[in-house]
């Protein structure tokens, strides 16, 4: 066999090879590229209230205009969403044990609610406002003496 016999013999066969390679390494390149945005953003137009660890009495605040990203909706009605943060410097841990019958990753979800009229009543009821709390909370909100008189008026003697 000669030399130019092989080479011509060879080169539909590495053509080959060489296509069904680029096309392998499109089909990762575009896959892992679309892993990170598959989720729908949203962005909050209130702040959310965020439940304590296990249901505990503590409650945190999501502020208003966060970005949610959807993760995964569940057939009980509730939808659960990832944040991310940004944290300069070590933080204080303790590491997760993964148990055989997690089947995978463990995911311990907090939860997020509305803040509405009851929710605050039960939270100030625990957590009392002060006379300078109050009035830090009404100048955020640009309240008049106007409308500071109408609340005090409306409220029960």
């Amino acid at each position: 066999m000669t030399r130019k016999t092989f080479i011509r013999q060879l080169g539909p066969w590495l053509m080959a090879a060489l296509s069904i390679n680029a096309v392998f390494l499109a089909l990762l390149i575009f896959d892992h590229g679309s892993k990170g945005h598959d989720m729908k953003m949203i962005k909050t137009k209130e702040p959310l209230l965020i439940e304590g660890p296990n249901g505990g009495e503590n409650y945190y605040v999501l502020p208003q205009g966060t970005t949610l990203y959807r993760d995964k909706s569940f057939p009980e009605g509730h939808d659960r969403y990832v944040v991310y943060f940004n944290h300069k410097g070590p933080v204080a841990y303790e590491e997760v044990a993964m148990k055989p019958e997690y089947g995978g990753p463990f995911i311990e979800p907090l939860w997020l609610a509305d803040v509405d009229a009851d929710t605050l009543r039960e939270i100030f009821k625990r957590f009392p406002l002060s006379k300078k709390d109050v009035a830090a909370g009404i100048s955020a909100r640009e309240i008049t003496r106007n409308d500071l008189a109408d609340i005090i008026r409306s409220m029960p003697e």
